[in-house]
């Protein structure tokens, strides 16, 4: 006789256990464990889901996630995270952390020290810039400083009729201003073939001095001749001659 069943028992439906799956997680299908794969991306509008797996013999699958069993589990964050990270370098001492602090704090200091000089070197270039009326060199120009620069270079200057001639041995060329021969011969590196090029040189022998300059001669004063005591009285009689 079979046994009396209740009626109001509901019936259960065991559900096969699902495992997380992700993309380039290691499994293998249909409980063979040499067919073997990666999985790929899931299939989208499918029931039940599937998943797309590159298998390792070549190829592709798609597979029920009820056939997919993975080949290592997925850890948990926490897990993962409560893991000691290994390192073949032994972390550094509290005394040896110590003696690289102070020694920062030394070097700290020394380029702080090394901030304050330069900031006072440029607190007093820019009052000597304040002060100075004009500070470009090239407008502040003097013969003097020419010619210091021009010996220096085993070179002559000279003035000539309309300009300046810069001399070297036998060659020689004319410039219009000081200003010229200075931007030339302050630069860090310059070449002689560029400072007397063959279509400016002049000959020595026709280089004329400057024109001496003409004193201006005062102009003549008129001077009225003298006249004699008759020669006033007849005038004021005439009235030629204002009365004072």
């Amino acid at each position: 006789m079979n046994s009396p069943t209740n009626i109001n028992q509901k019936p259960t439906n065991r559900q096969p256990t699902q495992h997380i799956l992700r993309s380039g997680q290691k499994v293998y299908l249909y409980d063979d464990t040499k067919y073997t794969g990666t999985l790929l991306r899931p299939v989208e509008r499918t029931y039940p889901p599937r998943w797309t797996v590159e298998l390792d013999r070549g190829g592709y699958d798609s597979a029920i996630v009820a056939e997919i069993t993975p080949i290592e589990p997925l850890k948990s964050e926490s897990e993962s995270n409560s893991e000691i990270p290994f390192s073949d370098s032994p972390s550094l001492s509290n005394s040896q952390l110590e003696k690289e602090i102070i020694a920062l704090k030394k070097e700290v200091q020394k380029l702080q020290a090394e901030n304050q000089v330069l900031k006072k070197d440029l607190e007093v270039a820019k009052q000597v810039i304040r002060r100075a009326k004009d500070i470009s060199p090239l407008m502040r120009i003097s013969l003097k400083r020419v010619l210091r620069l021009v010996h220096d270079a085993c070179m002559d200057v000279q003035r000539t009729v309309g300009g300046w001639i810069l001399k070297l041995g036998d060659k020689a060329r004319k410039f219009r201003r000081l200003a010229d021969i200075w931007h030339i011969l302050s630069q860090e590196e310059w070449y002689l073939e560029d400072i007397f090029p063959q279509d400016k040189l002049i000959a020595i022998d026709l280089i004329q001095p400057p024109k001496p300059r003409k004193t201006p001669t005062p102009p003549d004063k008129k001077t009225s001749p003298l006249m004699r005591p008759s020669d006033i009285i007849r005038n004021r009689t005439m009235h030629l001659v204002k009365t004072g």
